[in-house]
């Protein structure tokens, strides 16, 4: 038990030290959720080139932000299928459910995004718009609020 205690403490800190310069991002998240935070650059000038996506340039600075972190998993694949995740709304569902010992669900819905992004243009302002990254900043920050109450209510939440 003690063991247990510790290594979730542990845990818990590392990912505070990971995630709690990016809640400094949940007010403009807030705000553009629901919104777009792209678009097509085109040019009519060149008949043969293809459109290329330009980013809001917060979004940009949070995907790198993410990017320079331990909060991407390249086996995010296997979490989603442990998980049954096939769906915007089961990522929804499943962020809503996640405890200190599922904790692996938002790394692994986050780095769908942030390293799908990479090569699939559309997915990071959907997970803005789908308010994705928003619902796991505070999931994250009310599990860090969970873990610093008293020992007795930790016992409960868990």
């Amino acid at each position: 038990m003690e063991q247990d205690l510790e290594y979730t403490r542990k845990l818990i800190e590392r990912y505070r030290v990971e995630v709690e310069p990016l809640f400094r991002y949940l007010p403009w998240l807030k705000e553009k959720c629901g919104k777009q935070v792209s678009s097509s650059y085109k040019n009519e000038k060149l008949t043969h080139s293809i459109p290329f996506p330009v980013y809001d340039s917060t979004l940009l600075g949070f995907v790198k932000e993410v990017q320079r972190t331990a909060l991407t998993d390249r086996n995010y694949v296997y979490t989603y299928t442990r998980y049954a995740i096939r769906s915007v709304e089961d990522e929804h569902k499943q962020i809503a459910e996640v405890t200190i010992k599922s904790v692996e669900v938002l790394i692994a819905i986050l780095s769908n995004y942030i390293m799908g992004g990479m090569t699939k243009s559309w997915l990071w302002p959907k997970a803005v718009e789908e308010g994705i990254f928003l619902e796991i900043l505070l999931k994250f920050r009310e599990l860090f609020v969970v873990w610093d109450q008293p020992m007795g209510i930790q016992g409960k939440q868990e």
